[in-house]
């Protein structure tokens, strides 16, 4: 029985793609240990100037900082001294672990992860990692070979670990977007409930050339729709501070339809409660969000991902016939700001709302939080 004070270290990061899913899970533990009123301590591990670290703290929780590297497969003389942040990331590791004594270690993958799952494995602390995407990074690829147990988004994963460690058990989603109320959202922005919202977003790091092209037709598709446009990071922020100032040379009757984030934290389940169609990168966590919320979107899969795996992620989407996929040798903003009017303004969003009105996708909360008490019951 768990009675204990349960602890457990999280890892992953580098993207806000593996750091939303571990965000989402240690959520749900704390509401249901809280609830269970079973005294628990989490800890997060990740790397000192990174994404992690800002979405993390923010939630007030304990944060722990390591030394890493990247593992790039390309020929680079940081490959070299990347080796040695690795190894001192390894030492790191060993020290937070045999301080904080975990009950678990679970992974959401990226390259900081590595160092503290192979310390968990060699301290024979149990390990669970989460595989976000259909192709596996190599991050969890490494760390696959050092887990107790592997849980998958998608059963296509499966190939690149070693099967009897495999369960498939959907992606973690965070409970407060489900939470969004309509009335609130077209308050709070001031929108006119008659006319569509278009919600862009390139994820927390940002898409350049998803912003650049969007950029040149906005105050176009204004005429029409509602804005909400997440910059994020991208160009050392250049770009927020670019859509700012478009913003601001704007009609007053096309400003106030024009919402400017560079990262949305609290407002994203109002947001994703009045959005008509997203457009956006593919990573997992996004298309996992938008099917689970029956958001139709317009995807612009980014080129450079491993394995063409943003591709294969909006796949899955664009299978219910309720998004489509414009790659970037293809965006133009002509072609985007058409694609965009094409389902926007025609019946095609109707279509493609009721197409995922009928898939049945859930959040792998519920079985995630199984497998980590089961796997911590075998530790005690």
């Amino acid at each position: 029985m768990l009675n204990n004070n349960i602890k457990i270290i999280f890892t992953g990061g580098g993207s806000g793609g593996h750091t939303m899913p571990a965000l989402a899970m240690i959520k749900t533990l704390q509401k249901h240990y809280d609830k269970k009123k079973i005294k628990y301590e989490i800890l997060y591990i990740g790397s000192k100037d990174s994404i992690e670290k800002s979405i993390i703290e923010k939630h007030n929780i304990n944060y722990k900082t390591i030394s890493t590297g990247k593992f790039r497969r390309y020929f680079s003389l940081k490959n070299i001294t990347d080796i040695f942040n690795v190894i001192k990331g390894f030492f790191d590791s060993i020290k937070i672990i045999k301080n904080f004594k975990p009950h678990i270690i679970f992974s959401t993958g990226g390259f900081v992860s590595v160092p503290p799952v192979i310390a968990g494995y060699f301290k024979k602390i149990p390990i669970l990692i989460h595989e976000q995407t259909i192709d596996a990074g190599l991050a969890n690829k490494i760390a696959g070979v050092f887990a107790t147990k592997i849980a998958l988004t998608f059963n296509e994963s499966k190939k690149y670990f070693k099967s009897k460690k495999c369960i498939f058990t959907g992606i973690p989603l965070r409970e407060e977007i489900f939470s969004g109320k309509k009335e609130n959202a077209y308050k709070k922005f001031g929108f006119d409930k008659k006319i569509p919202v278009v919600y862009f977003t390139g994820g927390g790091l940002g898409s350049h050339i998803l912003n650049l092209s969007s950029f040149k037709f906005l105050p176009q598709l204004l005429e029409n729709a509602n804005v909400i446009f997440q910059t994020g990071s991208s160009f050392n922020s250049k770009d927020y501070l670019m859509m700012l100032k478009l913003r601001d040379g704007l009609p007053e009757n096309k400003k106030r339809r024009f919402i400017v984030y560079n990262f949305i934290n609290e407002d994203i389940a109002d947001i994703y409660s009045i959005v008509s169609l997203a457009v956006g990168r593919s990573g997992s966590g996004t298309v996992n969000e938008f099917m689970a919320l029956k958001i139709p979107a317009i995807y612009i899969p980014l080129k450079i991902a491993t394995n063409n795996e943003q591709y294969k992620n909006a796949s899955v989407h664009v299978k219910n016939k309720s998004a489509m996929i414009i790659e970037e040798k293809d965006l133009t903003k002509d072609n985007l700001f058409n694609a965009i009017s094409d389902i926007l303004f025609t019946d095609k969003i109707k279509t493609m709302k009721k197409n995922l009105n009928k898939l049945n996708h859930q959040s792998g909360n519920k079985k995630l939080l199984n497998l980590i008490e089961n796997m911590i019951k075998l530790k005690l």
